[in-house]
């Protein structure tokens, strides 16, 4: 298939195949999607055989997307033509319904769905995401936290209960769901760079020492996340201040030393063109230095 700009002057084949790939990547395109339809495909639907039903899913999902309430409900009215007693056409539904702010209506109808097939996790996801945009956030942890009683093993599950414990001023049990997410996903770096920035947040020797543990496991991971660096930095700066250790002060003041020394030569590595800010970020890198190293 040709590439091309202007997806109007797409042949019927092309724009078929092209929404064919983006289900099959899970990419969304919204807005390339609807022009697709409405420029092409929609002229002749029935050329797509049985097709047109996942097409017109496909566009459902994008109209609302791209806030086309109107060209989601004739998707819906078309799919629920076909399929009366579809479940999945019932959450395009309330989807809708969320899109025009009806939340009670789609609750209800998430409710329904749930009831009839517990193990489907996109319902209970869906419902959570209608709690959040009513403001409910406690009911939305309560949800979360059902839902996490069958799904137990869904680290974006964990991670958004953490997001929302924090919101709540709750650090430790933010920090026990993101543990939950490293036993699932150990080789995910932002995961301890997180559980860095909790333990450091939450303060005292301890927490400090487990902060500087995660931003160092999170490097080594990633040893581009300029992030854990500059959190193995902060951590052993801290250290070096507080530790009545000889042998930990100098210890922990090397290490911040060498992870100034690391950031330095990245910021070296950036063209001022590319981020203006660079220099500034140098020279309060190499003052800092100064200080640390006088520790």
């Amino acid at each position: 298939m040709a590439e091309t700009t202007d997806l109007t002057q797409l042949s019927y084949e092309d724009a078929r195949a092209m929404l064919k790939k983006w289900r099959e990547c899970g990419v969304r395109r919204s807005e390339e999607v609807v022009e697709i339809w409405e420029h092409i495909i929609s002229r002749s639907p029935a050329s797509l055989g049985d097709e047109q039903w996942a097409v017109l899913e496909q566009v459902c999902i994008a109209g609302l997307d791209a806030a086309r309430v109107d060209l989601a409900q004739e998707c819906i009215d078309s799919l629920h033509a076909q399929f009366p007693e579809s479940n999945r056409v019932l959450k395009l539904k309330a989807m809708q319904l969320e899109a025009t702010e009806h939340y009670q209506k789609a609750l209800e109808i998430y409710d329904r769905l749930v009831e009839e097939d517990p193990n489907n996790n996109s319902y209970r996801k869906r419902k959570v995401a209608v709690l959040l945009a009513q403001g409910k956030r406690l009911d939305a942890i309560r949800a979360i936290n059902e839902y996490l009683k069958i799904f137990l093993n869904d680290p974006e599950a964990w991670l958004q209960l953490s997001e929302l414990f924090l919101q709540e001023n709750d650090v430790a049990k933010a920090v026990h769901c993101l543990e939950e997410c490293v036993l699932i996903q150990p080789l995910n770096s932002m995961y301890f760079r997180r559980l860095g920035d909790l333990r450091y947040t939450q303060g005292g020797a301890e927490n400090i020492e487990l902060a500087r543990a995660y931003y160092e496991r999170a490097l080594k991971i990633n040893p581009t996340d300029l992030r854990s660096q500059y959190g193995i930095l902060l951590s052993n700066n801290q250290i070096a201040s507080t530790t009545k250790s000889a042998s930990e002060k100098k210890k922990a003041g090397t290490a911040a030393v060498d992870a100034i020394d690391n950031l330095v030569n990245r910021y070296q590595k950036i063209s001022p063109k590319s981020n203006p800010e660079s220099d500034g970020i140098l020279n309060c890198l190499e003052a800092m230095k100064v200080t640390v190293g006088s520790k």
